[in-house]
């Protein structure tokens, strides 16, 4: 199933699309600024630079403010960061996950 230790093991092989990656290609598409889009978005310049660039995680409210301001919902935005959170975390701490045991 999707929540079986190997699947979810075998998916850390190749880093998720991190969501920073999805809107620079988004603001290429629509000809839009950081800075343009930043105060669409009605956070600062350097939120939305720090997340293209990959050092700022997807809150909540940056994903309502994203899913209003391109019609998509918050919700891709929060599964994009899960996926890279769940990557990273696997890539740092596999042998301590795999000490816990499987109760069911």
């Amino acid at each position: 199933g999707m929540d079986n230790w190997q699947d979810i093991t075998d998916d850390r092989l190749v880093r998720p699309i991190h969501p920073g990656e999805v809107i620079a290609d988004i603001l290429d598409d629509l000809d839009i600024n950081t800075a343009n889009f930043a105060e669409i978005l009605g956070v600062s310049n350097q939120t939305i630079q720090e997340v293209i660039n990959g050092q700022r995680s997807i809150t909540v409210d940056i994903a309502i403010r994203l899913g209003k301001a391109l019609g998509n919902g918050p919700r891709l935005w929060l599964n994009l960061q899960q996926k890279v959170d769940l990557w990273y975390a696997l890539q740092s701490h596999k042998e301590e996950y795999e000490q816990v045991m499987t109760l069911v």
